[in-house]
């Protein structure tokens, strides 16, 4: 790692600031594991999926259409699934008092996230949210990581020299998509020592 000083500490939601565990949020919606990991590819695994980051789709559109590839007795789980998913969500240990101690440490806070127009409905419940300075969600700016796009929006909306800024994604691709516009990179590989490793890091 880089001794340039950072100024800015801009985090990924999903594997870092909240756990993505599809088949966790399938098994939440369904009876038995077998029905759970049916649901869990029909809705998450889907390249429709991947389209609700970039805002072309919402939750409606993937319901009926993971419906398509289920059985008539999962239809309704399947819309529970990609409607309410977020409710069952849980949250990497101990991200919010790191943000937190960021924050009291003078650094800047940022969200960069690809991620559906539901993040509205949960967003104020993330780990650190009262520390955030700025966010930039994909679903918004019809980009996603790891194109280079977005990163640039985040820097230029936010006034943020790239050198000064520590990526941090559970996704190698995304921290090497920031790495390709100046920005410094972490790789959260492991929530536990990851945490650990980015506290010793910055205080």
């Amino acid at each position: 790692m880089t001794t340039q000083p950072i100024r800015n500490v801009v985090f990924d939601m999903g594997g870092v600031l909240l756990k993505w565990e599809p088949l966790y949020y399938a098994r939440r919606f369904s009876e038995n594991d077998e029905d759970a990991a049916l649901l869990a590819q029909a809705v998450f695994g889907s390249a429709e999926w991947a389209q609700q980051d970039t805002g072309a789709l919402e939750a409606d559109t993937i319901a009926w259409i993971a419906a398509e590839r289920l059985p008539e007795r999962l239809h309704a789980n399947a819309a529970d699934l990609a409607h309410r998913w977020w409710e069952k969500r849980t949250f990497i240990p101990g991200m919010d008092q790191l943000i937190e101690d960021l924050k009291r440490a003078g650094y800047g806070i940022y969200l960069l996230s690809n991620a559906g127009t539901s993040f509205e409905r949960y967003m104020r419940t993330l780990p650190g949210f009262g520390s955030f300075d700025g966010m930039v969600v994909s679903c918004y700016e019809h980009v996603v990581k790891p194109n280079p796009a977005i990163y640039r929006i985040l820097l230029e909306r936010y006034g943020l020299h790239a050198g000064d800024c520590l990526f941090v994604d559970d996704t190698l691709l995304n921290v090497k998509g920031a790495q390709r516009v100046g920005m410094l990179g972490w790789h959260f590989a492991d929530e536990r020592a990851s945490a650990a490793a980015l506290r010793a890091r910055l205080l």
